[in-house]
């Protein structure tokens, strides 16, 4: 069988176990193939198959400049160590500066803040730093951010989040992780490490997700990792009312009508 047919094939079996989109509470008839990290974000875009999920047409194309920013955010560590990866990163550069206007300018830290940021890692100071909590960044990585919480309850259950759910995410820079700010208990919670692999080929140095789930799977933890570059805390739950955000820094809770929202705004 060719790749296209092997392709097509696995679409529609996808469609056949999935005919809603994952990401729309379950109400609208899936359209199109939605794959969760995207191909960008890995070398080559050499993918192994898994964690494709059913979607309608709005959150597959909705996610277009968001996973172009994540994709580019997931190659700050480690540095391009070929001509090809320096190929891609500058493909990328180009794409998020077409595409997204403003966000490469809004990363750039000058000279006063550089050199700030030296002296909190002086253990780094020898490395290049970026602003990552722009409003544009934040934004786009945000929404990277609820729709993988969505996308991973899906693949660890085999259920849709229902209107009446929603994730509450948040994205970690490397930097968080190197002050501190991430929260590392969360590894005493989670299971061992996932990894997308097929055959021999996998992809353990660019990707790999963790879990747990609770209240009989009304509620799930999520954790994913991108490299050295950045990771992915999402909280998901049924049910909203479940949620207990009463802490000095709620996350803003992601409902799938929300989310179709967001994703409308960064097309």
């Amino acid at each position: 069988m060719g790749e296209s047919r092997a392709k097509k094939k696995a679409h529609s079996q996808v469609l056949e176990a999935c005919p809603y989109c994952i990401y729309c509470g379950g109400a609208v008839s899936a359209a199109s193939i939605d794959h969760v990290p995207p191909l960008a974000m890995f070398r080559g875009r050499r993918r192994p198959k898994g964690l494709e999920f059913a979607s309608c047409k709005d959150c597959n194309e909705g996610t277009g400049r968001v996973d172009l920013v994540a994709a580019l955010l997931s190659r700050v560590a480690p540095d391009a160590k070929d001509e090809e990866e320096k190929a891609e990163l500058k493909k990328l550069l180009t794409g998020v500066s077409n595409n997204v206007p403003g966000l490469l300018e809004e990363m750039h830290l000058g000279a006063d803040d550089l050199s700030a940021a030296r002296k909190r890692l002086p253990q780094y100071a020898a490395a290049s730093f970026l602003k990552t909590d722009g409003p544009l960044v934040s934004a786009h990585m945000q929404t990277f951010a609820t729709k993988l919480g969505f996308a991973l309850y899906y693949e660890l259950t085999g259920k849709i989040v229902p209107d009446r759910g929603g994730v509450a995410a948040r994205w970690f820079s490397n930097v968080d992780r190197l002050e501190g700010t991430f929260p590392q208990s969360v590894f005493d919670i989670l299971l061992p490490p996932l990894i997308l692999e097929q055959g021999k080929f996998e992809v353990s140095d660019q990707f790999s997700y963790q879990w747990r789930l609770a209240e009989n799977e009304r509620m799930g933890l999520f954790f994913a990792s991108f490299r050295h570059s950045f990771a992915v805390l999402a909280f998901v739950t049924t049910d909203v009312a479940l949620f207990d955000m009463k802490t000095a820094h709620p996350l803003p809770i992601i409902t799938p009508r929300t989310l179709k929202k967001l994703l409308g705004d960064r097309v």
